[in-house]
């Protein structure tokens, strides 16, 4: 062979090793690719794949690229920075810059990315052999669930340390009562779990650490007697309810923004102080009643569905953004310095029971679609001063001067007043009725517009009933079971009754008077068998008239004329041989019943519905000697009543079709009074 082609093959060779090879292309002197990217770990080799100028370089997620050497196949006669073999940290990224021969350069990024294992199915684990099993196939992604110990038995786990690739699981994790270790160490890299988080009364357990864990699909519940910390730096959204249901002493969501079930911290926890910095949202329930809790703090939350703090020892709820609690806000007694809810606009239902506290501050507060129940020491009526409707019940219980509501309400649906308050001003306000209860009333004055278009509703009543300013005509009124004992009952300044009356009542106090009331515009209705009512000035029911009375006096119902409707009045009867009932029935001045005038020994009443009680001592109708008209008539056992002669001035104006008389001692036929004048009982 020729010297000279020897040299040449010999100088080409040599220039070949020295710089970058390039197999493919011949040299240019302007390329500037890297054509090969291997890093060699011992005898297992990682080859990068590329996607125009990145370098892409997958490893198993349990391979740490440590101590390699890289084997890069760049242009022939190209340089490439940084130097890969001064290159200590491949699981970062890094630039290359590839130099051609000419001067040109090309930029590369490398990135590392780690390919996990998955596994698909429902995973038990109920035996420490099980667990180091399952971890040594290093799987990284469970397509599935993960049940870890049982709740009953023998069999124990102690170490989840084999679980250490473990990043995500689709469905539920579940940790068992027979989980005995004292840490959840080898579940220190699970990011995201797609249903349920359950540590389901693993009592061993000193702290449930979560450090990656930024997504729990359902539900994250945590029930255990021992753990003294809770600590989920990285979690971001819980998907249904949060329950933390144990003793700890450290709690960590300080990344945690959303959760769209419930929030319910009722463990037996020694934490004095709680605060989720970042929770803007809760779509159900936030529920408290840790008892030795005394900050419970919520700097950025605007919306919850419903919030519930029990009785406790809570000194500061700070709730500073809270916008809106859409079902119902319920605070129990706690010694709170004040309830504050600067921003709040509307609640559903809001319950306070805070006899402690005097500062109720919601100065944007506008809508509670249903009941507003203050339950304070004091209110200030200026700290609701935007409020412009209550749907439901509006029930106020402190101690109060002179309360006045806010100028913006309008309307109320019902209101309630207890004790507390000396003066209160309703003057201006729609309210559909205004219930009385409770004790100490003797002292309240309320002051309304002398037409009031609600209901007055006595229901419990312990005490006197208030003094009343203006109601001179209200639309109905309603007097329920009374509590209280021994006392008389007087609702003065009330003059008219556009609607219904209806009392009902036992032999708790010993009368009721209505010095002032002259006119029920609908049905008049008495239920009641203590000893004295007063109506001393009423003259007229515009709707029927049902008397359940025992006692007659000269204030019973000396003025009443006329009744619209029927009037139902009782006689007395005959019950185990005691005689129940009026000694006398005084209507002196009634003249007029526009229905059926139905007299019988037991009306109709909320105890009995019996007809068949028998008066064995009424002889005459003489009491009714004044009466000029009525519509009808009906009366019945009545075994001794022989004399019709009470009803000469009325007959004529009953039409005969509606006159009932039987089983008495005499049962003449209407033709029998008016054309035969048998008013008594022939002998």
């Amino acid at each position: 062979m020729n010297k000279n082609i020897l040299w040449g093959v010999l100088l080409f060779t040599l220039a070949f090793i020295a710089g970058c090879e390039d197999d493919d292309d011949p040299f240019v002197g302007s390329d500037n690719f890297i054509t090969s990217f291997i890093l060699q770990s011992g005898e297992t080799s990682y080859v990068a794949s590329f996607r125009g100028d990145t370098i892409l370089m997958e490893t198993p997620e349990n391979v740490a690229l440590g101590e390699v050497t890289p084997n890069i196949v760049c242009s022939e006669n190209s340089t490439i920075k940084p130097e890969p073999s001064a290159i200590t940290n491949w699981e970062e990224q890094i630039y290359f810059v590839v130099t051609s021969h000419s001067g040109e350069e090309r930029k590369y990024i490398y990135i590392p990315e780690k390919k996990g294992i998955a596994f698909e199915g429902v995973v038990v684990l109920n035996t420490q052999e099980e667990v180091d099993a399952f971890g040594a196939k290093g799987v990284s992604h469970l397509d599935g669930s993960l049940v870890i110990g049982r709740q009953g038995g023998t069999d124990t786990i102690r170490s989840l340390a084999a679980l250490v690739s473990l990043k995500s699981v689709t469905n539920d994790v579940t940790i068992n009562r027979l989980f005995a270790g004292y840490e959840l160490t080898g579940l220190d890299n699970l990011e995201e779990v797609g249903g349920k988080l359950y540590v389901n009364s693993a009592d061993s357990l000193w702290g449930v650490t979560f450090n990656k864990l930024t997504r729990v699909g359902g539900d994250l519940n945590i029930t255990s007697n021992a753990v003294s910390e809770i600590l989920c730096p990285r979690l971001e959204t819980v998907g249904g309810a949060v329950t933390l249901a144990a003793s700890f002493v450290t709690l960590d969501f300080s990344s945690l923004r959303q959760i769209s079930g419930d929030l319910n911290l009722n463990g037996k926890s020694g934490m004095t102080g709680i605060v989720f910095q970042r929770l803007e949202q809760v779509g159900g329930s936030i529920a408290t009643s840790m008892t030795s809790l005394k900050k419970l703090e919520f700097p950025v939350l605007r919306h919850c569905d419903k919030l519930t703090v029990g009785r406790g020892a809570l000194l500061l709820l700070y709730m500073p953004q809270l916008e809106e609690v859409a079902t119902e806000l319920s605070i129990a007694s706690n010694p709170l310095y004040e309830v504050s809810f600067p921003v709040l606009t509307h609640a559903g239902v809001i319950t306070l029971d805070c006899s402690q506290v005097n500062q109720f501050n919601a100065p944007f507060l506008k809508n509670v679609d249903g009941n507003l129940s203050l339950t304070l020491a004091g209110l200030n009526p200026e700290q609701l001063g935007e409020l412009e409707r209550v749907g439901g019940t509006l029930a106020l219980n402190f101690v109060s001067e002179d309360f006045k509501f806010p100028a913006k309400l309008e309307n109320l649906g019902t209101l309630v007043i207890s004790s507390g308050i000396k003066r209160l001003d309703v003057r201006g306000i729609e309210i559909d009725e205004i219930q009385f209860n409770g004790t100490g009333l003797e002292n309240t004055t309320v002051v309304g517009n002398d037409v009031f278009n609600g209901n007055f509703n006595l229901q419990n009543l312990g005490g006197y009933f208030p003094k009343l300013e203006g109601f001179k005509e209200i639309n109905a009124l309603t007097i329920g079971y009374l509590g209280m004992s021994g006392d008389a009952v007087e609702i003065a300044s009330v003059r008219k009754v556009n609607g219904n009356f209806s009392y009902w009542a036992n032999s708790n106090v010993t009368g009721i008077s209505f010095p002032d009331l002259e006119e029920v515009s609908g049905n008049f209705e008495l239920y009641s068998n203590i000893k004295e009512f007063h109506f001393p000035k009423l003259k007229t029911v515009g709707g029927s008239a049902m008397m359940s009375i025992n006692n007659y006096d000269d204030e019973t119902f000396p003025l009443l004329e006329s009744v619209g409707g029927d009037m139902t009045f009782q006689t007395g009867y005959v019950s185990w041989n005691n005689f129940y009932g009026p000694d006398k029935i005084l209507y002196p001045s009634l003249r007029i019943v526009g229905g059926v005038l139905d007299i019988r020994p037991r009306t109709p009443d909320p105890w009995s519905s019996d007809p068949s009680e028998l008066n064995n001592t009424l002889t005459n109708l003489d009491f009714l000697s004044e009466v000029e008209s009525i519509g009808g008539f009906r009366i019945e056992n009545h075994e001794a009543l022989v004399s019709y002669e009470g009803l000469k001035k009325a007959i004529s104006t009953c039409p005969s079709s509606k006159w009932a008389v039987e089983n008495n001692g005499y049962n003449p036929t209407y033709e029998q009074l008016t054309k035969e004048q048998q008013w008594t009982k022939p002998e």
